[in-house]
């Protein structure tokens, strides 16, 4: 079955997806591939197979799973018509040797004189019997609609596309201009890859085996099954902050919060139980902890009491503070110290200051 010509891909927003503009630009060249147009005739299965887009994260992108699907099938599609147009071709070129082996009728390239009819001034000569008549002649392949055969692997000498449609970083050809978003793109050089891949092998080659380690002098107690199997194992560093715990009242109302907050900034949902969350830092940083424990006292939480006093969060650039205060109040976020914003920490200190309903405090700061 021939894959469809007008894909309708789903996007999402939040979760990783394949960038727009890329995917769209890449497919209508395997749609000119597929129909024997001339800008797809240097588009072959494998490179369909093997195309890589630029992952795109809080912001809309192409399902992975929609686009993978498609190009799969596409590259199966191509790979069959050129099989097929490269045996019309073959027998294309054998048809005349064999119909004009058996010694009838005219040479090759005599036009205009049908077989067996007299040259000008030669007297007739008696009729010979005809030949059987040759096998009607396939076309060839460009006039079939499937494009030319597929040449030997190599560079294309003269494509009709930008070559940027198969640098795999998708992020430095001057064609990806309209599909960069500052916060996200910006935030991939500074902060982590997490930003634009998820996936740390993503671009990359399977990683080499790791050298064997040498046998420590003791022995390690074994680690407790966890008792949920969402929650996901954690790596404890020598050394540095592992993770913190915030418990709240409201679980759902927290999620609404900090859930849009840490995912805004790059961090990945890292851990999901009954009572609680955890959002895990770019890179494999941090996590925190957001837990409405079945031990919680039912007491206000006041910020300024003895206890933590708020988290602060990094961003690369100070545009991205603006940009967060400016869609905070969505999702439940207040600026404080509005009259002092954004310099409340000082003149060479810019962040934003937020409290939520249930008044925990977060800082966003730039450098």
């Amino acid at each position: 079955m021939a894959v469809s010509r007008e894909p309708e891909f789903r996007t999402t927003r939040m979760r990783e997806g394949y960038d727009l503009d890329v995917v769209d630009d890449f497919v209508d060249l395997v749609i000119d591939a597929l129909d024997g147009r001339p800008a797809g005739r240097s588009v072959t299965p494998e490179q369909i197979e093997a195309e890589e887009f630029k992952v795109v994260r809080m912001r809309e992108g192409y399902v992975m799973d929609d686009v993978d699907d498609w190009l799969d099938a596409a590259a199966s599609e191509l790979r069959t018509r050129r099989k097929a147009a490269a045996q019309q071709s073959q027998q294309h070129q054998q048809v005349p040797a064999n119909a004009y082996s058996q010694g009838g009728g005219l040479p090759p390239g005599t036009p205009g004189l049908p077989a067996g009819a007299p040259s000008m001034g030669a007297p007739a000569a008696p009729p010979v019997a005809q030949p059987p008549a040759a096998p009607p002649v396939m076309p060839p392949p460009a006039a079939a609609g499937y494009g030319q055969p597929p040449t030997p692997a190599g560079p294309p000498s003269n494509p009709s596309y930008p070559a940027g449609y198969y640098d795999t970083s998708h992020g430095t050809s001057q064609y990806d201009t309209q599909a960069y978003d500052p916060l996200t793109d910006s935030a991939v050089s500074e902060l982590d890859p997490v930003l634009r891949a998820l996936d740390p092998s993503y671009g990359q080659s399977p990683p080499p085996a790791a050298a064997p380690q040498p046998q420590e002098q003791y022995q390690r107690a074994p680690e407790p099954a966890p008792e949920d199997s969402s929650l996901a194992p954690s790596s404890t560093p020598s050394t540095g902050l592992h993770h913190i715990e915030i418990w709240v009242r409201d679980l759902d109302a927290a999620t609404r919060s900090f859930g849009w907050l840490f995912e805004r900034l790059g961090w990945t949902l890292f851990q999901a139980w009954e009572n609680g969350r955890s959002w895990q830092a770019p890179g494999g940083g941090p996590y925190v902890v957001i837990e409405c424990s079945p031990d919680l006292s039912w007491v206000a939480y006041d910020r300024k009491a003895p206890g933590l006093n708020h988290l602060a969060l990094a961003v690369p650039e100070q545009w991205m503070v603006d940009r967060i205060v400016s869609e905070a109040p969505a999702y439940g976020w207040h600026l404080m110290f509005a009259d002092r914003h954004p310099h409340a920490g000082g003149p060479h200190h810019y962040a934003a200051y937020m409290e939520n309903d249930d008044g925990y405090e977060v800082e966003v700061v730039a450098p």
